[in-house]
């Protein structure tokens, strides 16, 4: 072997010196990166040249195979399966939240304690039919639980505006995410086929795609050059290639999965129906449709019963009663035809609100004593008049309060125990793939050490150089 091969060998040592203290430098300077896995330079030996009569072979240094990126996809696939289910649980619990504030009833005036002053009301009109200041008094706790009725669907179809506008601005965070995943897999396919390692462009492609998965359920396959295709569950192709498909949203009439009147559907090209609103599963927008179609519309229509039986009954038994200017059939609430916004439509008649005179309390005319029309009314504060006969209006409307707590706790719960999970996957990742500042300072010493080793070798060879060239002079 001769000497100029020496200075080979010390040579390739110095280049993947330098490779791997660049590589270190690489990992210190994006050790707060979100989503940055550790590199590492992989060397092997060069192929050795026989030796001295060929009984022996003498290494020729080493060289570089590759920058290769500590990372495991398996832990990776784990994270986006619990962004999916953090999103989906934090994106639940911000609109619960914003419904049981709805119902909060820190300043006495919910709709359960107006329904029972309604009822005391007509109680006491019960104990002094004639009199006039209890008939406005009726009329006054009537008109305040008619605008509770209306103040709670009104803000309870808020929190369902609130949250289409949620939908249309997370429609444009989805494209944006697919247009990026889309270019950085074309960027990474044109550099696994020139032979390259594209480290970082693979990590800011895994952010993105945990990012998207935070909207909903996607599954990823992984082609030969490295790209990745994204298909989201009982859907359809998200990512193919240089295809990316794209969301949108638009208004449409209400249907039989709960959707309101005019709430935005979720539409994409990923599919062949277009419309994807309750085929989407899981993460933020899969909660977002689950709220607003099941819980909100299920607690609106049960506020809807509510409304239409106590109008219903109480009409019933008023216009039987005699009026104190003799008549009757006279409703108490103005007549609804249906359940359907009875919530909305819920007011007294005209007759009512013009004369308190209007208000029936007894049942037969020219009978000053007769209260049992009031009494009659007062008394279906305790009557089952809901789910068939089985359920108080009180209790009714308690349990639509209980139930919107228990959603909520449940949905709090799973939150819990999903941060924890990650919380966990993340100390795994960090254990695989984070950047340790103490292993790489002590890596730059190792690797400066060896540069300047290589190099000497170099210096050692060209010594050598000299004195061959000094005795042959």
């Amino acid at each position: 072997m001769g000497l100029p091969n020496v200075m080979h060998t010390g040579r390739s040592g110095m280049v993947a010196s330098r490779a791997a203290i660049a590589t270190t430098g690489h990992n210190i300077a994006n050790t707060n990166t979100e989503g940055y896995s550790r590199q590492r330079v992989d060397t092997e030996a060069n192929v050795p040249t026989d030796g001295v009569g060929r009984r022996n072979t003498i290494g020729q240094g080493v060289k570089l195979t590759q920058v290769s990126r500590v990372n495991d996809e398996y832990v990776e696939k784990e994270l986006r399966n619990g962004t999916r289910d953090l999103g989906h649980y934090e994106e639940k619990g911000a609109s619960l939240r914003q419904l049981e504030d709805v119902f909060n009833e820190l300043n006495g005036d919910g709709l359960n304690r107006l329904m029972s002053r309604f009822f005391n009301e007509f109680r006491k009109l019960g104990n002094d039919p004639n009199n006039e200041a209890i008939r406005q008094s009726v009329r006054e706790a009537t008109q305040a639980l008619v605008t509770d009725f209306h103040r709670l669907r009104q803000e309870v179809e808020s929190v369902q505006q609130h949250i289409d506008s949620r939908i249309s601005g997370y429609a444009g965070e989805i494209n944006s995410l697919t247009t990026e995943i889309r270019d950085l897999n074309q960027q990474i396919k044109a550099a696994v086929v020139g032979g390259g390692s594209p480290n970082d462009l693979m990590d800011n492609r895994d952010v993105a795609l945990k990012k998207l998965s935070s909207f909903f359920d996607v599954s990823v396959h992984k082609d030969k050059d490295g790209a990745l295709n994204v298909d989201i569950r009982g859907v359809g192709p998200l990512i193919t290639g240089p295809q990316a498909e794209a969301f949108s949203v638009a208004r449409s009439p209400a249907d039989e999965h709960g959707k309101p009147e005019n709430a935005l559907d979720i539409k994409t090209s990923a599919s062949a129906s277009s419309n994807v609103t309750h085929r989407l599963r899981g993460g933020k927008l899969g909660a977002l449709v689950e709220v607003r179609d099941k819980t909100l519309s299920g607690v609106l229509s049960r506020l809807d019963d509510l409304a239409y039986s106590v109008s219903s009954y109480v009409n019933e038994i008023h216009k039987q009663g005699v009026t104190r200017d003799g008549f009757t059939g006279v409703d108490y609430f103005k007549g609804l035809q249906s359940k359907e916004r009875a919530s909305e439509k819920i007011g007294l008649s005209d007759a009512i609100a013009s004369n308190t005179n209007n208000i029936a309390a007894a049942f037969e005319k020219d009978a000053p004593g007769d209260n049992r029309v009031a009494l009659a009314i007062s008394q279906l504060q305790f009557q089952k008049l809901m789910n068939d006969g089985q359920t108080t209006a009180d209790d009714w409307y308690n349990s639509i309060v209980s139930d919107i707590g228990v959603v909520r706790n449940r949905n709090e719960s799973a939150l819990g125990q999903t941060k924890n999970i990650m919380t966990n996957l993340e100390r795994v990742r960090d254990q695989i793939s984070g950047v340790s500042l103490d292993e790489e300072t002590a890596n730059l010493l190792q690797f400066q050490h060896a540069f300047a080793a290589s190099a000497k070798v170099i210096t050692v060879a060209d010594q050598l150089l000299d004195e061959v060239l000094a005795i042959r002079r």
